[in-house]
């Protein structure tokens, strides 16, 4: 999943610190491959996350997970003006056949 957010310039800081608590907390799931966040330099109110889960069943988890919920939604989403959420598959499923 790529999730690209948006906060407005005087939330940014926070929503830095927040965004990074979280992917701490995620890191740790059983299914969590890896979640790498990333901060613009041209749009410091903007950052990037990058999280892989090791099956759909592993992304349902972290989706129903308390901090999902007490992180995410209650701390996150408050801060955030825009936001572009896209899921993908690996790339296994996708590469062309020989």
């Amino acid at each position: 999943m790529i999730a690209d957010v948006t906060s407005s310039p005087e939330n940014a800081d926070r929503l830095g610190e927040v965004i990074q608590q979280f992917a701490e907390v995620c890191r740790t799931e059983p299914g969590c491959v890896d979640y790498d966040v990333f901060r613009s330099v041209e749009q410091p109110e903007r950052f990037v996350s990058i999280e892989t889960y090791a099956d759909a069943e592993a992304f349902a988890a972290h989706r129903d997970s308390a901090h999902f919920q007490e992180i995410g939604a209650a701390e996150l989403l408050p801060l955030i003006t825009s936001r572009d959420v896209r899921t993908f598959t690996g790339s296994e499923s996708v590469a062309p056949k020989r």
